[in-house]
């Protein structure tokens, strides 16, 4: 009895444990055939083809496909240069989309020209500075992107990089690549207290007094900080609560000009030499022993009644009160502090 040599489809899918399948075409072009005399011995090929078998049987057993070797070297290098499917053999994993089948057939075409592109000196060479070191990098890629992922370096959603990822990488150029980070920080914050003037009659003009201290206030504020290799280079204010309101400071601020009476005259005054009045005591210094150019009084000058005034008349006192502080007198003229001599509510009055 006879058998007729078969022709194999020379075609297998290899199933793996993984989500993805992985195609090898090996085409035969010499198939095997087996010749099967009645009463001869098995040739040589026919055990190859059954040992194949057994094989395949043992790989279908472990892997839940079919591996297909080529036998001959001459089958397995046009095996290379083919991309072929076939259904031959049923998936045993069903559920497999199409787009889980990955072909690996070779293309020598991309291959061929990414060694030409290389041969010709199309590839560059650039320096990329990041996390803490500089990294040379030679590349054919037509982006930088494409240069970054060739050379495993990942960018983060807030990394920043010095050069646009879709230019073409030159050569010789430096791309700093930041890394990025977004932080929420809740902290406590002070809110400054204002401040507020208020207008009263019932101190002299120029006088000014403290009604009310002000105190700061406290708020709660949750910020976007975002930092790059760790140095923070944003921050936006997220929400904000005032936990204790700011307390105002309250000044309030003479306005009394009320006319002071002429009750002594200079020489009454220097005949006294004391003159008690309104709660005040008065003195009177000479401004022939006064400092020379120790006072600065603007428009200095001896008034109509023998005192030493400014340019708005007041009459120039000493005191221990603050300067500037302007009080009545009883010597026909309001006076205001400009120098220091006497200690509470005793005033010395500046003379001719």
């Amino acid at each position: 009895m006879r058998t007729r040599g078969r022709t194999w489809a020379g075609r297998a899918r290899c199933v793996t444990a993984s989500s993805r399948v992985v195609i090898i075409s090996l085409p035969w072009s010499d198939p095997p055939r087996i010749e099967e005399p009645v009463s001869a011995r098995p040739s040589a090929r026919a055990v190859k083809a059954l040992a194949g078998g057994v094989v395949v049987a043992g790989l279908v057993a472990a892997t839940g496909g079919v591996v297909v070797r080529g036998i001959a070297h001459q089958a397995a290098e046009s095996a290379a240069e083919q991309d072929t499917t076939s259904a031959d053999i049923p998936l045993l994993n069903t559920t497999l989309a199409a787009d889980d089948v990955v072909h690996v057939t070779p293309d020598p075409a991309s291959r061929g020209s990414a060694r030409t592109a290389l041969a010709d000196g199309d590839a560059v060479t650039f320096a990329v500075v990041v996390d803490g070191e500089t990294r040379e990098i030679t590349t054919a890629a037509d982006t930088l992107a494409d240069a970054l992922a060739e050379s495993g370096i990942e960018l983060g959603w807030d990394d920043t990089v010095s050069v646009d990822l879709t230019t073409q990488p030159q050569a010789g150029e430096q791309v700093t690549i930041g890394r990025g980070t977004i932080e929420y920080v809740t902290e406590q914050t002070t809110t400054p207290h204002a401040v507020e003037q208020r207008e009263t009659d019932s101190l002299a003009l120029g006088e000014t007094q403290v009604v009310q201290e002000g105190v700061d206030g406290v708020a709660q504020t949750t910020s976007q900080v975002t930092k790059v290799d760790g140095v923070e280079t944003a921050r936006t204010t997220l929400v904000s609560t005032q936990l204790t309101a700011a307390v105002p400071e309250i000044v309030e601020v003479g306005t009394k000009t009320t006319a002071s009476i002429k009750l002594y005259t200079l020489s009454e005054f220097m005949s006294a030499g004391v003159v008690n009045w309104n709660g005040y005591k008065f003195t009177y210094y000479s401004q022939s022993v006064l400092p020379g150019g120790g006072l600065v009084i603007p428009g200095r000058h001896v008034n109509a009644d023998g005192y030493v005034a400014d340019a708005d008349g007041y009459i120039v006192l000493a005191s221990s009160t603050p300067k500037g502080t302007v009080i009545d007198t009883p010597f026909g003229a309001q006076g205001k502090v400009y120098d220091r001599g006497t200690v509470g509510n005793h005033f010395d009055v500046y003379t001719r």
